[in-house]
C-alpha cells in the first residue's frame, strides 16, 4: 500500500515513515502542502497521513483537496493539536480518522489497519437497500446519502455511520457498537473521534435543509436516528381545530352577539 505522509518535522516524519515500513508499505514523506499536492498529480496514494500545521498551510487543505480526487482515500490525522475542536475540523475537511501526538506505534498501526481493511472492503455492513428513510436515500453505487434528494456531501465514514443509524430507525446504537461497526474495532476509548463524525453528519444535513438534528445524542449511550418533527405551521393549517383569519372573526362575532341581546345593546 502506498502511503503519503505529510510532515514538516523530518525526524518525526521517519519515525512515522519507519512504522509504516515495518506493517510492508511504501511511504513517500511530503514536507508542505505543495509538496502533498504535487506528489498526488503524479501518483496516487491508498492512505493518507497528514498533520495539521505545514509552513505553507494546513494539512486540512491537504484533506480537501485529496478528498476532490479520491473520494474514497482513506485520510488519518496525526496532529498535536489534540482538542475537541481541532478534531472537528479535521473531519469536517474529510479526515476519516485522528491520532494525537505523542501516539503509540501500536495504537497507529492498528488504526492504519483498520482503514486499509476498510478501503479493501473487508469489513461486512448492513445495507439499508437504498430504503428511503425519514427522507434518507443512500446510493450504494458511489457511496452518496441524500436528504430530501439533495446530497449530503458525506465522506465514506459518514455515509457508513449515517447508514448504521438509519438500518435501524428509532433505535440507540451505542458507541462501542458503531465503533466496531464502522472502524473495525469496539475498544476505543476517544470519544471525540465518532462524535466528530457526528457533528458533521448534523451539520451537512442542516445545510441539505433539515431544521432540527435528526441524529439525536442519548448521552452514556450513544446516537439515534429519528424523524422530523412536523412543521409547525403545516400543522396548525392541517389541524382540524385550526381556524382561519376570517373564521375567526366570524367565530368572535358569534360569541358576541348572545351577549349584545341579553344586554340590549
Amino acid at each position: 500500500m502506498l502511503v503519503l505522509v505529510t510532515e514538516d518535522d523530518e525526524e518525526y516524519a521517519e519515525v512515522i515513515a519507519e512504522i509504516l515500513r515495518r506493517e510492508s508499505h511504501e511511504v513517500v514523506i511530503a514536507g508542505s502542502v505543495n509538496g502533498a499536492l504535487r506528489f498526488v498529480e503524479q501518483k496516487t496514494p491508498d492512505l493518507a497521513v497528514l498533520d495539521v500545521m505545514l509552513p505553507d498551510g494546513s494539512g486540512h487543505d491537504v484533506a480537501r483537496e485529496l478528498r476532490r480526487r479520491q473520494p474514497e482515500l482513506p485520510i488519518l490525522f496525526l496532529s498535536s493539536l489534540d482538542r475537541a475542536s481541532d478534531r472537528i475540523a479535521a473531519f469536517d475537511a474529510g479526515a476519516d480518522d485522528y491520532v494525537g501526538k505523542p501516539f503509540h506505534p501500536s495504537e497507529f498501526v492498528a488504526r492504519v489497519r483498520a482503514l486499509a481493511r476498510r478501503s479493501a472492503g473487508e469489513l461486512p455492513v448492513r445495507r439499508p437497500q437504498g430504503v428511503a428513510v425519514y427522507g434518507l436515500v443512500f446510493d450504494e453505487s458511489n457511496g452518496a446519502a441524500y436528504l430530501d434528494g439533495t446530497n449530503l456531501g458525506c465522506t465514506p465514514l459518514e455515509f457508513d455511520v449515517l447508514r448504521e443509524l438509519a438500518a435501524v430507525p428509532g433505535q440507540v446504537l451505542s458507541h462501542s457498537y458503531l465503533n466496531d461497526r464502522v472502524w473495525g474495532y469496539a475498544s476505543m476509548t476517544d470519544g471525540t473521534l465518532l462524535k466528530g463524525h457526528i457533528s458533521a453528519i448534523r451539520r451537512k444535513m442542516r445545510d441539505a435543509g433539515a431544521t432540527e438534528d435528526m441524529v439525536r445524542t442519548v448521552h452514556g449511550v450513544g446516537y439515534s436516528l429519528v424523524p422530523r418533527e412536523p412543521d409547525d405551521e403545516a400543522a396548525a393549517v392541517e389541524s382540524p381545530t385550526a381556524l382561519g383569519a376570517g373564521s375567526a372573526a366570524e367565530a368572535a362575532d358569534a360569541d358576541a352577539a348572545p351577549r349584545r341581546r341579553a344586554s340590549g345593546s
